[in-house]
Parts: C-alpha cells; structure tokens; sequence
C-alpha cells in the first residue's frame, strides 16, 4: 500500500525538524504530495479564559470596553505567529521541493488536534506525519496531546515521530 497525500503537523517546537525529515523521507520514498500545517492555538490565556465578552461582541455593547483592546492585541500577536509560522513553511517547502518533492502548507489559526484531524479529512490525506513531545500523566491531561488526539480522531493512518526527550528518557 501505499501513500499519495501526506501532511505533516508541524509544531514550533525543538521537533519540528524530525516530523519535517520523516514526513519528507516517506513522501519521497511513496512519490507523493506533502503539505505542511502549523495550527496557532487561538487562546488569550493558559487557563483557556476569554476576555472576550459572554454577551457579545463590545460594539453590540455600544462602548469600546478593555476586553476589546486586549483581543485587539491578541489578534495582532495571532497574526504575527502565523506569519512568522508561513516564512519557515515556506523554507520546508523549498527544501521537499529543491529534493523532487511536491509540497504545499497552510497555516492557520485553532485547535491544532481538530485542525489536523478536519484537514485531513478535506484534504483526503492518506497518512499523517505528528510528533510527539512525551507528555504522560497530569502534564498531558492539563496541555493536551495533539498526536493522542490525531491517532484516536484521524480519517486515516497516523506516523507519530517521538521527539528526541522521549527517546532518550527525559520528561517535558
């Protein structure tokens, strides 16, 4: 069997360029088309907590209030990290591309877990390529995991990477 649509989970951590050389790896070794996906977690705070309004948006309130400001600053910050996000995409790009491979990303704001899962299934990917950061226990249940998420949830088979702490014994 083998693979004709590949995308790769790209995070901004210190395993991005493992799951990017695996990713890269399979689709030449299958012939296929990648396409990279960085996902901005679009929270305020760790705790999850909005400052946006519950009863609407601060022009329905018909007065410009602090949680309008601060979402302001937020959303710039957003975009910022997409952007940034799209120049190192961009750089795996043109490193799968300058090795004969295909390759296209996307970088986008939300729950990276649903926004891989979703992508994929739009996308009809034939495999996913995620890392893994080694997360157990408490730490995983408060930050999540993202490829415990993707392997439960996605439309098709999961490559998960182990990021080089979680070889080598360490705890993140």
């Amino acid at each position: 069997m083998g693979y004709d649509r590949i995308l790769a989970a790209m995070d901004a951590s210190s395993i991005q360029p493992i799951v990017f050389e695996h990713a890269l790896g399979t689709t030449k070794l299958h012939q296929a088309e990648l396409k990279l996906l960085h996902c901005v977690e679009a929270e305020i705070n760790p705790m999850g907590a909005s400052t946006i309004s519950p009863v609407g948006t601060p022009i329905d309130a018909g007065y410009l209030s602090p949680s309008a400001i601060d979402f302001e600053m937020v959303q710039k910050a957003w975009e910022a990290q997409v952007a940034e996000a799209k120049q190192w995409l961009q750089e795996y790009c043109r490193t799968a591309e300058q090795q004969g491979v295909r390759a296209t990303f996307e970088a986008v704001l939300g729950n990276p877990e649903h926004q891989v899962c979703d992508l994929a299934q739009v996308w009809q990917a034939d495999l996913i390529v995620v890392g893994r950061h080694g997360r157990t226990g408490l730490t995983e249940f408060f930050l999540g995991s993202v490829s415990n998420h993707v392997v439960h949830y996605a439309p098709c088979s999961v490559l998960v990477v182990q990021g080089e702490s979680v070889v080598s014994g360490e705890s993140t």
